[in-house]
């Protein structure tokens, strides 16, 4: 049995989900177990967790561009093939 191919959106969107899965930890983590203190340490924790995730959005963009760009043209190669042989 062979592996199947990885998809390759989502390889190139693999880092950026990685750092926002970290960051989301990290946002856990900065509130703490103690409830009393969850309210004040909560604005402080978003802030760090919406920073690290907006410092991902232009890597997956250019990442994800690529990506589909590469996959729309294999595409298009793919059919423009089919119609030489058909003709």
């Amino acid at each position: 049995m062979s592996t199947p191919a990885p998809n390759p959106i989502l390889a190139a969107a693999a880092p950026s989900l990685v750092a926002t899965l970290t960051a989301l930890q990290t946002f856990i983590t900065n509130l703490g177990t103690d409830p009393a203190q969850v309210a004040v340490k909560f604005p402080g924790a978003l802030q760090i967790f919406l920073g690290s995730v907006e410092l991902q959005l232009p890597a997956v963009v250019n990442s994800e561009l690529g990506a589909v760009a590469t996959a729309a043209n294999t595409r298009i190669a793919s059919w423009i093939t089919s119609i030489q042989k058909a003709a």
